[in-house]
C-alpha cells in the first residue's frame, strides 16, 4: 500500500510556532506580555498573509 506524503505536519508547525513565540515573550516585560497575548489576531505579522477575503472566525 502506498503511503502519501505529508505536505503539512501540524505537530512541526505547532511547535516551531511556540518555541518562537516563547522566544518573543521571553524578551517582554510582564505588562508587554499580557498585551501581547490579549492582541487582536489581525495585528499579528502572519495574519496578513492570510488569503482575502476570509474573516476570523470570533467574528
Amino acid at each position: 500500500m502506498a503511503t502519501k506524503k505529508k505536505t503539512f505536519d501540524a505537530v512541526v508547525e505547532s511547535r516551531r510556532w511556540r518555541r518562537t513565540t516563547s522566544r518573543l515573550l521571553n524578551k517582554m516585560t510582564a505588562d508587554e506580555q499580557i498585551a501581547f497575548l490579549n492582541r487582536s489576531l489581525k495585528d499579528w505579522p502572519a495574519a496578513s498573509s492570510a488569503k482575502p477575503g476570509r474573516e476570523l472566525a470570533h467574528r
